[in-house]
């Protein structure tokens, strides 16, 4: 069994690629964060679990990289007739996800059942967990002094702001998600996806008792770099994201790189999937205590659903027979 950790873009399209990977759906379990979900419209809205679940169902519009293909924004349009200011843009499709999930928590059902019901509903066989049941926030306090709630300052103000600290709110007393620590502790391999580190990821080990797992874990820890600096930027969303990425990691000393990803993840993993064109930080992700394993991280989207991308192939090969799993939890003992 594999266990994947993360959230966002992507993480969503690294799911997709392994699932091409492997015979059963099933045999993947996605872990996902759950910080930045938010109210909108008093609706709860769970952007990255939307995210993964759109994209495990093929309903992804892989275009914009979130939301439903053919997607329209009738509701939002009327929103904004009436003098509302719909920031957080919710199409039409996307709203009967957010009213189904927002019934079903209004009637005490938790988080986990209503994923488990809503990925029934779009025929996602892959077992997608939310990180926890409870209500865990990422602030992001800026250089002037405000504090915004993760998706005010990512989309309404573009990441513009520079930051100065971000934090969970409630991390620390939040139980992880029914299924979660069972799920690392029992993998046979555990990827932490190519996601945001600070926004996506770092949730998901704040809360009590994950990292505690995954350095108990007999599996392998993978991680995979967000960040890939060898190879310009082209795509508008895909800048909007580095520049989130990089506003985030200056906040707390680091430069935007992949061994400053690598940095904050040396506690927990065994290895670091390096980007080819950045060969030349492999020693200093060596240096933190990870074997670095060089592989073409950047995803190519084929057509009618299907993905390349050669640095999922490379984990599996390297990771998923059992006679290479020996030796996991000795490596981070010795660290």
């Amino acid at each position: 069994m594999i266990v994947g950790l993360g959230g966002g873009v992507g993480a969503s399209r690294f799911w997709r690629a392994l699932l091409a990977e492997l015979t059963e759906p099933s045999a993947l379990t996605v872990v996902v964060n759950t910080a930045d979900d938010l109210w909108v419209h008093g609706l709860r809205v769970c952007p990255d679990l939307d995210t993964t679940l759109y994209a495990l169902s093929g309903r992804q519009d892989l275009e914009r990289g979130w939301g439903v293909q053919g997607e329209s924004w009738r509701a939002m349009a009327a929103v904004r007739a009436l003098g509302g200011d719909p920031w957080f843009n919710l199409g039409d499709l996307d709203l009967g996800t957010h009213l189904f999930r927002t019934g079903l928590l209004r009637d005490g059902v938790g988080l986990a059942e209503v994923t488990r019901r809503l990925a029934a509903g779009l025929g996602v066989a892959t077992p997608v967990l939310p990180m926890t049941e409870d209500e865990v926030t990422s602030y992001v306090l800026t250089a002037a002094g405000e504090l915004l709630h993760f998706q005010e300052f990512h989309v309404a103000r573009r990441s513009r702001d520079e930051v100065r600290a971000i934090s969970y709110r409630n991390a620390d007393t939040a139980a992880p998600a029914p299924g979660v620590l069972e799920a690392i502790l029992t993998a046979d391999l555990v990827v932490i996806a190519p996601s945001n580190p600070l926004a996506s990821v770092g949730p998901i080990l704040a809360l009590p008792g994950v990292r505690e797992a995954l350095r108990a874990s007999q599996a392998p820890v993978v991680a995979v770099t967000p960040v890939v600096s060898g190879v310009p930027i082209r795509a508008a969303g895909e800048q909007h994201r580095a520049d989130t990425r990089a506003g985030l990691l200056r906040s707390v000393g680091l430069s935007h790189t992949a061994s400053a990803a690598a940095s904050l993840l040396r506690d927990v993993a065994d290895v670091f999937v390096l980007d080819r064109a950045d060969e030349i930080e492999a020693e200093t992700v060596a240096g933190f205590g990870l074997e670095a394993l060089l592989a073409d991280t950047l995803a190519t989207e084929l057509g009618d659903g299907a993905i390349d991308l050669p640095a999922a192939r490379a984990v599996l090969e390297r990771f998923a027979p059992a006679e290479r799993r020996a030796g996991a939890s000795e490596t981070r003992e010795r660290r």
